[in-house]
């Protein structure tokens, strides 16, 4: 498509949403596809993908093809063909390359998060620090991700949860609780130690205590808090919903403070979105997980010219050379996304949070053009090859220091 109209407007865009089986994932994809459908006038077509065994080989191997999905999957991939494919991870992107083969290179394709494969193959990646993804002037990594959570869905869920949340006075405390990822999990001590210092605070200085667990919390730490708030002497609860009626976006507008468990990214940038002042709740790894973690962290830190033996040097930049091939990955590693927001200020409300979806729109709209990735920011100092021009943040392509 070129992008307009013969009025000068933009021409509408037909957007395909590749979602994949987690929700927070999802919302990432959906907050890019709805904010370049809003821009343009344009369509999203939600197409759920569901895969096979084939999924567990690296794109690399698999190639621009279907082979990795599932019978009825494939049946939603037919014209008319998309102007834009945003799909999540590597699993999705043989199929996204399939359909920007079968749409004669029409189709342009965003991938969040971590795709492993050479971000060559794709038109742009938009991700976060944990997951180490190769830098390059199609790769835009961001401190924290997009997000559904704007400023317009804040008010309308305000508005619409304002009768339910009256009981519970300002200034309302939240607690958002995530679950385990390997190989990170809650640490119940932590969680139990902030639930109990949040009360404390509403009992010194008035307000309530509300939190919410996600899909991925185990039953036993949301009991205890539950247990917590109960007792709570203070107007206090763990909400839950009922029926599709979910409170997360109606805590996180009308919240006055969010402390979020460490492990969800997502949750950590839809409460940063929301402009409160955030805190995060430590998480922990098991022993094996994080005997691993930190070693590849050496290597990672290495393959990044920062400080390393020569030997570590030496294997951090051999292992780098295949991620960058796309033949292998660096671990999800929350220690580079924790360092990033306190590298940014973002917590305890001690900078502005960036608008991650404005920063990936700016990129994504000279994709709709077909002018390419973008250009260099001007705000930005050095000039980042690719770093979109009105950055959100400035510099923050720039990785933090060691600390």
């Amino acid at each position: 498509m070129d992008g307009t109209e013969s009025t000068g407007r933009p021409t509408p865009a037909r957007i395909w949403a590749l979602l994949g089986p987690r929700t927070g994932d999802n919302n990432t994809v959906l907050a890019l596809a709805e904010a370049a459908a809003a821009e343009t006038g344009g369509v999203v077509a939600e197409i759920r993908l569901r895969h096979n065994v084939l999924r567990l080989l690296p794109p690399a191997l698999l190639g621009a093809g279907l082979a990795s999905l599932d019978r009825d999957s494939r049946k939603r991939l037919v014209p008319p063909w998309p102007d834009l494919v945003i799909g999540v991870g590597r699993r999705s992107v043989p199929a996204a390359r399939w359909v920007r083969e079968r749409s004669a290179g029409r189709a342009r394709i965003v991938q969040t998060g971590r795709p492993r494969c050479d971000p060559a193959l794709l038109d742009l990646v938009v991700t976060t620090p944990q997951y180490g993804v190769p830098p390059g002037p199609n790769v835009l990594e961001l401190p924290v991700t997009p997000t559904r959570q704007t400023p317009a869905r804040l008010a309308e869920a305000a508005a619409d949860w304002g009768e339910d949340f009256a009981r519970f006075p300002a200034p309302r405390r939240a607690l958002l609780l995530g679950g385990s990822s390997w190989p990170w999990r809650p640490d119940e001590e932590a969680v139990e130690g902030a639930c109990r210092a949040l009360v404390v605070r509403a009992e010194e200085e008035g307000g309530s205590v509300l939190a919410i667990a996600s899909r991925r919390t185990p039953a036993a730490l949301a009991g205890r808090v539950r247990g917590l708030l109960a007792a709570a002497r203070v107007p206090a609860a763990l909400l839950e919903g009922k029926g599709e009626r979910n409170p997360y976006p109606g805590l996180l507008a009308l919240a006055d403070s969010i402390a979020v468990t460490a492990d969800s990214v997502s949750m950590v940038s839809d409460a940063l979105a929301s402009g409160r002042p955030v805190s995060l709740v430590p998480v922990r790894a098991n022993r094996v997980g994080e005997a691993l973690l930190r070693g590849m962290r050496a290597l990672r830190l290495a393959d990044a010219d920062e400080a390393a033996s020569p030997v570590v040097g030496a294997l951090g930049r051999a292992w780098g050379s295949l991620v960058r091939r796309g033949l292998v990955g660096w671990p999800r590693d929350l220690w580079f996304f924790w360092r990033g927001l306190e590298h940014q200020r973002l917590t305890e409300g001690r900078s502005a949070p960036p608008d991650a979806t404005a920063a990936a729109l700016a990129r994504i709209r000279p994709l709709l053009r077909g002018d390419g990735a973008g250009e260099a920011c001007p705000g930005c100092d050095p000039p980042a090859p690719g770093h979109p021009g009105g950055c959100a943040s400035p510099g923050s392509h720039a990785p933090p220091p060691p600390g």
